[in-house]
C-alpha cells in the first residue's frame, strides 16, 4: 500500500512539473519545434531549458537568427523572421511557415532505408559477381550515390502532415534538402556496405578455393 502511494505521488509530481519545461515553444528555422522553458531573451540569443526523455534538464543557448517564432506560456506566437532578400530570406512569413512544414515533414517522415536496401542488394550483387575487381567493387556505390542527385524528390501523401500542401512549390522546396540528405545517407550506407559484403562473400565462397 505504501509502495502504491509512492508511485501515485511520483506520477502526479511528474505530470505537474512537466508543463513547467514544456510551456514555451520555439519554432526553429530548420522546421523543428522545441518545447522548453525560456530563461532569458536578449537581442541576440535565447537561453532555454529543455527536458530530455530521461528527465534530465539541458540548458541551451539558441541564436535568435535560428528562431522563426516563439510562444511564451501559450501566449500568441511572436514572429522573429522577416522577409529580406538582401540576406537571402526571399519568402514571406506565410510562405516561410509552409517551407518549414516541408522541412519538418521530411525530417520526421521521409525514410532513407529503402535507398540503403536497394543500394546494398545492387552493389553487393555486382561486387560478388565481378569477383575481386576493385573497380567493379567501388564504382557501383559511387554511381549509386551520384544517382541520388538526379531528379526531384517524390513527395507522397504519407509524408505530409497536411494534405493542403499538395502541389505547393514552397512546401516542396522545404521538403527537398532534408529528404535529399537522407537519400544520400542511405546511398552511402547501403552502397558501400553492400559492396564490401559482396566482395567478402566472393572471397569466402570462391576466392579461397
Amino acid at each position: 500500500m505504501r509502495y502504491l502511494s509512492l508511485c501515485i505521488t511520483v506520477f502526479f509530481l511528474f505530470n505537474l512539473s512537466f508543463p513547467i519545461f514544456g510551456q514555451d515553444r520555439l519554432l526553429l528555422m530548420n522546421g523543428q519545434f522545441v518545447d522548453c522553458r525560456v530563461l532569458s531573451d536578449t537581442s541576440i540569443v535565447m537561453e532555454v531549458e529543455i527536458a530530455k526523455r530521461n528527465g534530465k534538464i539541458k540548458r541551451r543557448e539558441i541564436h535568435k537568427s535560428d528562431v522563426f517564432s516563439y510562444s511564451i506560456g501559450g501566449a500568441q506566437e511572436k514572429i522573429l523572421y522577416a522577409q529580406d532578400s538582401l540576406y537571402g530570406d526571399v519568402y514571406t512569413v506565410d510562405e516561410m511557415k509552409i517551407y518549414l512544414a516541408g522541412e519538418r515533414d521530411a525530417r520526421a517522415n521521409y525514410k532513407w532505408w529503402p535507398t540503403a536496401a536497394i543500394g546494398f542488394v545492387l552493389c553487393g550483387s555486382i561486387a560478388y559477381l565481378s569477383g575481386d575487381g576493385y573497380v567493379t567493387t567501388f564504382a557501383p556505390p559511387v554511381l549509386w550515390l551520384g544517382a541520388q542527385f538526379i531528379g526531384k524528390i517524390k513527395i507522397r501523401e504519407k509524408y505530409m502532415s497536411d494534405l493542403n500542401y499538395q502541389y505547393n512549390d514552397t512546401y516542396a522546396e522545404g521538403f527537398e534538402p532534408p529528404a535529399r540528405s537522407k537519400k544520400v545517407t542511405g546511398a552511402v550506407a547501403g552502397g558501400f556496405a553492400g559492396a564490401a559484403s559482396g566482395l567478402l562473400l566472393w572471397y569466402a565462397l570462391v576466392g579461397y578455393k
